[in-house]
């Protein structure tokens, strides 16, 4: 696959579309869970909260980064950059441990699912490479912009999820494909967007969108089948139980 080079204006305002598409389900998804959350007993833990304080910085960061560079501030998108690494790079165990903790809390509920751990690892997983090759092809615009949008898709699940299993779905998946379609259906229309912008507007996938669709559809696929998994299930049940920490 070759390095594509595209006019300045090619993608004018697209990658603005994007970033404020994830936000707004994002900030959708968590309106239609705060009700749960101001009567979550216990309270959840200051890890949580600052995983999720780290997760909306990056966001703002990256978001800012896209405005720069939709109004030519070039110099400061590119100083703003290393910040956004920097958040980039805590996210990563930051995520890892607030994922073990929540699940650790949840031990022992009616609803335990330790194999959601699976979806969680995708996350942080998909996050660290779309970010990394997004800082790799930070020469390259058009592969750059949409590496980090699609590192924002990788941890945009946490809205459409909300959405999902407070307005839509009452009982627990029964098959992958359910699982996929609760968790994962904004992630499929973003990159169903941005699959069909290449083909509308430059007549060909770009490189960085269909390698980021082969990450993320393609982990997503794998941990909706291990969602179901006894094994799968009981090693993350006794990974939580190795862990201990409820934070």
């Amino acid at each position: 696959m070759s390095t594509v080079i595209l006019p300045a204006h090619a993608d004018r305002k697209i990658t603005l579309v994007w970033i404020l598409s994830i936000w707004a389900v994002v900030l959708f998804g968590f309106g239609a869970d705060f009700a749960r959350f101001l009567h979550e007993a216990p309270a959840p833990p200051f890890i949580l909260g600052l995983h999720g304080a780290f997760s909306v910085t990056w966001l703002g960061l990256v978001s800012t980064q896209v405005l720069f560079a939709e109004t030519g501030n070039i110099r400061l998108h590119r100083r703003l950059g290393w910040w956004t690494i920097a958040v980039a790079a805590a996210m990563v165990p930051m995520g890892a441990v607030a994922a073990m903790v929540d699940m650790a809390r949840q031990a022992g509920h009616a609803d335990y699912a330790p194999q959601f751990l699976g979806e969680e690892f995708q996350d942080i997983f998909a996050f660290a490479v779309c970010t990394t090759a997004g800082v790799l092809t930070r020469r390259n615009r058009v592969d750059h912009s949409r590496w980090m949008i699609l590192a924002a898709a990788a941890l945009f699940d946490v809205g459409p999820g909300r959405i999902a299993t407070n307005l839509v779905f009452s009982a627990a998946p029964t098959n992958p494909l359910q699982v996929w379609a609760i968790y994962y259906w904004g992630t499929a229309l973003l990159l169903i967007a941005m699959l069909a912008w290449d083909l509308i507007k430059h007549k060909r996938v770009m490189r960085a969108v269909m390698l980021g669709a082969g990450v993320l559809w393609g982990g997503e696929a794998l941990v909706s089948v291990l969602y179901f998994s006894p094994a799968w299930k009981a090693a993350m049940a006794g990974l939580v139980r190795a862990w201990g920490w409820a934070g």
